[in-house]
């Protein structure tokens, strides 16, 4: 493993050290290449924390293959509560237990990841006084297409409350940053969210946190017939969204992040902020047309892409959610 080098000196220093948080179901498949591409991450210290949920094929055995003759993979034992992703992430959030200075990521089981990710991350954070950074993707799929999946648009005043960061196998998060987050959701629990790395975007810039989006790919999103969330390309994923906006399921985790962030956010913005949020959380809670027209006069605001912006207000005034 390469160490790191400080600006201007020969000296080489400590590399800096990573917790990797990788949530499994059923992943036998490809996780033997994602957890290889983790283990091989150039210029930095990892230790790899694996939940599973309940696999019903070889995942926890491929795990406990690699636990026991590499330290640095740890298989938790099983949770327990329902099975999910969200839950199982969460899970693996709240007992990290990262050490002072630690990193801490995310990892899918699938995905695999760039070999300077991590060290290239880390830098950025460093370079830019930062406390998370996530970054664009490469989906690609079993028949050799390969497409980027950008999510690196300016960020927008309220973004963080209608979309996540991008995709969470992305997210590096800094200790401190860490410590502050999990110290929210022990005291306030999250009941009701349905995608972990959306409110942990959503925890964090309401906090203040600066977030960069990095615009340059860091992992190889695959592409199957098993994700949970994919690419959310094509008509499918076009008809998923509508259906999940017309069901009101959108609009209520719309609402649980308005809340929340005015919950974590309000002793760190000023007054007017916190008004403005108020009367968005009004505006949620209602189903009335001037309601919807003042959701719709906010479509700057609601996304990083100015197009889904529109998009997404225009449907609020056709009631579709």
């Amino acid at each position: 493993m390469t160490p790191l080098l400080l600006e201007g000196r020969d000296a080489e220093v400590t590399p800096p050290r990573v917790v990797v948080l990788m949530a499994t179901f059923n992943g036998a498949q490809w996780i033997r290449q994602q957890i290889d591409s983790i283990l091989a991450q150039e210029a930095v210290e990892v230790r790899l924390l694996v939940s599973d949920d309940g696999s019903e094929d070889d995942t926890v055995q491929i795990v406990d293959s690699y636990a026991s003759r590499d330290s640095r993979v740890r298989l938790l034992p099983r949770r327990s509560g329902p099975p999910g992703v969200t839950g199982n992430f969460i899970h693996l959030f709240l007992n990290a237990q990262p050490l002072a200075g630690e990193y801490v990521a995310f990892a899918d089981q699938d995905d695999l990841w760039h070999p300077n990710k991590l060290s290239r991350q880390i830098r950025l954070l460093t370079t830019q006084n930062a406390d998370a950074v996530s970054s664009n993707v490469t989906a690609f799929d079993d028949n050799g297409v390969r497409q980027l999946i950008v999510k690196s648009q300016p960020q927008r005043r309220w973004d963080y409350l209608f979309e996540a960061g991008g995709p969470g196998s992305t997210y590096l998060f800094t200790f401190d940053l860490y410590q502050r987050l999990r110290t929210y959701i022990e005291a306030n629990g999250y009941e009701g969210i349905s995608v972990h790395d959306w409110f942990l975007y959503a925890l964090a810039r309401a906090a203040g946190a600066h977030w960069i989006i990095d615009k340059e790919p860091t992992v190889d999103y695959r592409q199957h017939e098993a994700n949970v969330i994919g690419a959310n390309r094509g008509i499918r994923a076009i008809r998923d969204r509508l259906r999940h906006l017309r069901s009101g399921h959108y609009r209520q985790q719309f609402l649980l992040m308005a809340e929340m962030a005015l919950a974590v956010g309000s002793p760190t913005h000023d007054e007017h902020w916190s008004a403005e949020l108020r009367d968005l959380i009004r505006d949620l809670h209602s189903q009335s047309f001037r309601s919807r027209l003042r959701l719709a006069s906010r479509w700057p605001h609601l996304r990083r892409k100015r197009r889904q912006g529109l998009e997404l207000a225009a449907l609020c005034l056709l009631g579709q959610w």
